[in-house]
């Protein structure tokens, strides 16, 4: 026999709140990092972050954190690869619930061998314009 009521008397005495982006400022000059960012900047910081990081290669790191670009160096830098790049973009940032979308892309070729990618990263704190410069295509 099958249960008709689902109600099981909890009740929520709680109210969910959104925690701030609060985190440590980062410094990649050589200089101490000191202070605290929030909002967008904190955003900013956490897309460079997931960007620098190539998934699956360090075990601090949960599965769902970082790009998977490695895959694709030595490859042709063709409309192919710009999709495949899109797509790990999209998914790395996507893994942060405090993206919602990412669009807006477009690659410029830099280089024999480089690609920027600029795109536009749509968070919970405001838009934000981000690139992205891939190194690794083949001629």
């Amino acid at each position: 026999m099958l249960p008709t009521d689902y109600n099981d008397g909890l009740v929520q005495d709680f109210t969910i709140k959104t925690q701030p982006t609060l985190t440590y400022r980062l410094r990649f000059d050589g200089r101490p990092a000191g202070g605290m960012l929030n909002g967008t900047e904190a955003m900013k910081q956490a897309v460079f972050l997931a960007l620098q990081t190539e998934r699956f290669c360090y075990a601090i790191y949960s599965w769902n954190y970082g790009v998977e670009l490695e895959r694709l160096f030595g490859e042709g830098i063709t409309p192919y690869l710009q999709a495949r790049i899109r797509s790990a973009i999209e998914d790395a940032l996507l893994a942060d619930d405090r993206i919602t979308q990412v669009d807006g892309f477009s690659f410029e070729r830099t280089g024999r061998e480089r690609l920027t990618v600029t795109f536009t990263v749509h968070t919970t704190q405001g838009d934000i314009q981000s690139d992205y410069e891939f190194t690794g295509g083949a001629a």
